[in-house]
């Protein structure tokens, strides 16, 4: 009996070795975890964006407010802009613009990118915190700035062609992401002193082509895609159209490198 006492209190000295075996195994598996993913991490600035460049997806906003919206696009453009924000890639850089009269002093009213809401990460790293930033650091202002879009002062000119310039060289030309998205809220009525579409109304692009205008104003725009939302205006329609469209913008985007991905009216 004594002897089987023994043999028994001598199995039970194995209980500690092996539990400090377990929990070294535990502890060397969390810090492998995390070193790969500090490893991983990625280093952002103070707009959320990616300190490399290395966007998923380069996303203009240029928004041309010349005239007051009406109630229905307003709602319209709201939806809209909630929707974007739904659909945009980790890590999608915004840069958002406004029209100005002076398309010289042309730049960015804010320029953002998505952080992520947390939801792609491991486990270990799912955290309030990172919701908390996607809402307020980056779903709060995105909306913001297309509701600002009715708050704008109208402008006497509407100098389009020459936005687009500025764009092209202040964002896409600096830009390396492979994927260059534009999306353009505006009437698309051209308006300046050198040449305005409610003064020539044959909307025929092939017009503008070889003018000294069209060769000084030409965007450079290759490999970007353009998202329109076409703000209708009963006081336009005389201009605006499929054939606004067809004739002039489309051909017009496609000489300066650009393509025209969608056009969506907004009444």
């Amino acid at each position: 009996m004594r002897k089987r006492k023994k043999s028994k209190r001598k199995n039970t000295n194995y209980l500690p070795q092996v539990g400090i075996a377990i929990f070294a195994v535990l502890l060397i598996t969390l810090l492998y975890q995390y070193f790969q993913l500090k490893g991983e991490m990625i280093q952002l600035d103070e707009n959320n964006c990616r300190v490399d460049g290395l966007f998923s997806r380069d996303t203009v906003i240029l928004l041309d407010s010349t005239e007051p919206l009406s109630e229905s696009q307003q709602v319209d453009i709201s939806n809209r802009a909630h929707k974007l924000v739904r659909n945009s890639l980790v890590h999608e850089r915004f840069t958002i613009y406004a029209l100005k009269d002076d398309p010289g002093r042309f730049q960015p009213a804010m320029v953002i990118c998505n952080p992520g809401d947390g939801q792609d990460k491991p486990e270990i790293l799912k955290a309030k915190k990172s919701l908390r930033i996607f809402k307020n650091e980056f779903e709060r202002p995105m909306i913001e700035s297309f509701k600002d879009m009715s708050n704008l002062e109208s402008s006497e000119s509407s100098p389009i062609m020459e936005m687009l310039k500025f764009v092209g060289l202040r964002t896409f030309e600096r830009s390396d992401s492979r994927d260059k998205r534009l999306i353009l809220v505006s009437d698309m009525v051209e308006h300046t002193d050198a040449y305005s579409q409610y003064r020539d109304r044959r909307l025929d692009f092939q017009n503008l082509s070889n003018t000294p205008y069209f060769r000084e104003m030409r965007p450079r725009l290759d490999g970007v895609y353009i998202d329109l939302l076409y703000l209708e205006r009963s006081s336009l329609s005389e201009i605006q159209g499929s054939d606004h469209i067809t004739k002039f913008w489309q051909p017009f985007v496609r000489r300066s490198g650009g393509q025209i991905n969608n056009v969506t009216y907004i009444n």
